[in-house]
């Protein structure tokens, strides 16, 4: 059983120390739950304790409550390290008996405070330690630590199942964010994510009342949260449900992720920042955040004399046609939507304040871009565009007419690649000509849904004709720094998290997302984190249902829009209501975007060092690269083959762990094994 606490604590009052986890064993014996009966392992998780203690002697008292309570015991708190130096954040776990499972630290400043006199993990110890605990694989992340994507990743990555993160929450505007970052975590993860605050934090002798951020979280949802001044939280960890999700091509996120490709910019990014300082004081802090701002205005920050501080946007939700296939007729079914789609936006666009337009994943060509079972590379090819394209001739003029830039979606074919067929973004500026193209990182081939090439497929060839920069272009314009991203990538966090490393302040984020019940409550809270985490307007146009066949007027809402566009904090600004075709305006103030990222607390991306996990994402984690580097008609994903194999390698060594129901132990296996 898991235990959340919501009692302050400190290692200095050890008789307290006691009397909390004793009570919390006596609450779950009552129950019925852990100890005498059920599986019988408790683990009680503490919230984060402020108050500095010698490590060596919070040690001491903590593996002997462990002890003397035969429970596994975790938390953080602030230390005076046993090696001399500065004070220092410690995550900790012991054993029933008293043995120290875990130990970490904190790799971040403390943010939500306004800073400390305290110091951070150096990027070289943060190995990202995992506890095999006889109940689960467990690892942790302090604080504000768990904000981060990566650090997440690397724990993964290690094998990790439960994330603890010991915490002390404020309020401020930012507290629901990072009660969603915990939740994204969890997500990102496949995993659980546990998080333990507590109620009252004491300064200058004073007890004050904080709210609290005490829950559990899994992939798609809060599983329990605190109600209020409650001291415990249980909850039954299900690990054999986790370990059949992660067994499941469909839903292992931590197996789809493209790590190689995202590898390559961090190391090379970590060796531009070289080793960055490691202050021990809140002056020491604050200055550390002005050099980090003043680098990174140097390196991607808005280079023009002038920018129009605000505008209005034009987020489209339309209801493309479907082309059927092997119809003979798919250009005719893409000017159609083609029209349809310029028609609807041209009723709000031609309004002078708008200069944005965004249009949906598949509007021109209907859901997954073609109907049918299975389809081929040449049927994709059928449905592709190329600049010069007549589709690029009418948005240009489009573009033109409105005096608005214009972000979209289509297949993609480049003749540098012969049989290659992308799902690119492009941005077409005011003038009608065309500013980037961006081709999808994280897309539905690898269950073989979609044979389209993604970067990654082909990583080493792409970097070679154009650059690693192409994988994530981002557009100095007149209404800001612009980037685009499609559907799934939304849902791997390092794809918006590059593009903010090259200054993107706007995303148009063209999706199409299918209405279920598991997907779209993780899409949602995944597109708020990446406005928060990355200080940035996420703008999704998602397509609002499709036409059953091109010749009928018959609709389907099985895709029912909820286009939204959320700002830079994360909150919502507006979502259309349900399916149909719709035009949503809205409001970019990049003024305000640009006075937060000047605040060293919101702007996370300052604080995320690359050196710190740029060795998790290396050599053979993740999705491979170059898995279709010849052949481009022969699609190697088919029946989700590659990803099977990729999760059976991870059971074999020990990231994943294999679930015990028969059931699901078919599912990881590759199609060649079932």
């Amino acid at each position: 059983m898991l235990i959340l606490s919501q009692e302050a604590w400190s290692a200095g009052d050890p008789a307290r120390l006691g009397q909390i986890a004793g009570a919390a064993v006596i609450e779950a014996r009552r129950r019925g739950d852990g100890g005498e009966s059920g599986d019988g392992w408790m683990l009680l998780l503490l919230p984060h304790s402020g108050v500095v203690w010698p490590e060596t002697e919070a040690f001491e008292a903590l593996a002997a409550t462990a002890k003397r309570h035969a429970i596994h015991l975790a938390g953080s708190l602030a230390v005076e390290p046993a090696a001399g130096g500065a004070v220092a954040t410690v995550g900790f776990v012991f054993a029933p008996d008293g043995a120290l499972s875990l130990r970490t630290g904190k790799i971040t400043p403390d943010l939500i405070e306004g800073f400390g006199d305290t110091q951070a993990l150096p990027a070289a110890e943060a190995d990202f330690p995992v506890a095999k605990l006889p109940f689960a694989q467990v690892g942790m992340l302090l604080g504000e630590d768990v904000l981060f994507s990566h650090y997440a990743r690397a724990l993964v990555f290690n094998g990790a199942e439960v994330i603890l993160n010991p915490t002390t929450e404020a309020a401020d505007p930012l507290t629901p964010a990072r009660r969603m970052s915990r939740w994204g975590r969890a997500t990102d993860s496949a995993g659980y994510v546990a998080s333990a605050s507590p109620r009252t934090v004491e300064i200058d002798g004073i007890a004050l009342k904080v709210p609290t951020s005490t829950a559990l979280y899994n992939w798609e949802r809060e599983v329990v949260s605190a109600i209020g001044d409650e001291s415990f939280v249980f909850v039954e960890l299900d690990i054999e449900m986790m370990r059949r999700k992660r067994a499941t091509p469909q839903g292992s996120m931590p197996a789809i992720v493209r790590a190689d490709v995202y590898a390559r910019g961090y190391r090379k990014w970590a060796a531009e920042a070289g080793e960055l300082p490691r202050p021990d004081s809140r002056a020491g802090w604050l200055a550390e955040a002005r050099r980090r701002m003043d680098a990174e205005a140097a390196r991607v920050g808005p280079k023009r004399e002038k920018y129009e501080e605000q505008y209005d946007i034009c987020v489209i939700q339309s209801v493309p046609r479907l082309i059927p296939l092997g119809v003979n007729n798919s250009r005719e079914i893409i000017m159609r939507n083609l029209a349809e789609s310029l028609g609807l936006a041209e009723s709000r666009a031609n309004i002078p304040s708008v200069r944005l337009v965004v249009f949906p994943e598949f509007w021109l060509t209907g859901p997954g871009g073609i109907g049918g079972i299975q389809r081929t590379v040449q049927d994709m090819e059928k449905l592709a565009i190329s600049h010069g394209d007549e589709v690029f001739d009418e948005i240009g003029a489009f573009a033109k007419r409105n005096k608005v830039y214009v972000a979209f979606q289509n297949f993609e074919v480049h003749e540098k690649l012969p049989g290659r067929v992308f799902n690119s973004a492009f941005l077409i500026d005011d003038a009608g000509e065309l500013v980037h193209t961006y081709r999808k990182n994280q897309c539905a081939d690898v269950w073989g849904f979609l044979p389209d090439t993604t970067p990654g497929s082909i990583i080493d060839e792409f970097v070679d004709l154009f650059g690693y920069e192409s994988l994530f272009p981002v557009a100095d314009t007149p209404i800001g720094k612009i980037a685009n991203m499609i559907c799934f990538d939304n849902m791997s966090p390092e794809v918006a998290f590059a593009l903010r490393h090259f200054g993107t302040e706007v995303i148009c984020h063209s999706s199409s997302e299918p209405h279920g019940a598991e997907g779209r409550s993780p899409w949602d809270n995944a597109r708020r984190l990446r406005a928060f985490e990355n200080t940035a307007y996420m703008i999704s146009a998602i397509d609002g249902g499709e036409h059953v066949a091109e010749d009928s007027d018959l609709l389907t809402f099985f895709r029912r829009g909820h286009t939204r566009v959320i700002n830079y904090d994360g909150t919502v600004q507006g979502v259309v209501d349900g399916p149909g075709p719709v035009v949503l305006r809205a409001h970019v103030d990049l003024t305000g975007l640009r006075r937060a990222r000047a605040n060293p607390r919101v702007n996370f991306k300052l604080w995320s060092d690359f050196a710190a996990y740029a060795g998790a994402y290396s050599g053979e984690i993740g999705f491979p690269s170059n898995l279709w580097k010849s052949e481009p008609y022969v699609n190697p994903y088919l029946g989700a083959k590659e990803l099977r194999r990729v999760i059976a390698e991870y059971m074999e060594r020990g990231i994943y762990v294999e679930p015990a129901s028969e059931i699901g132990a078919d599912r990881y296996r590759t199609s060649d094994q079932v």
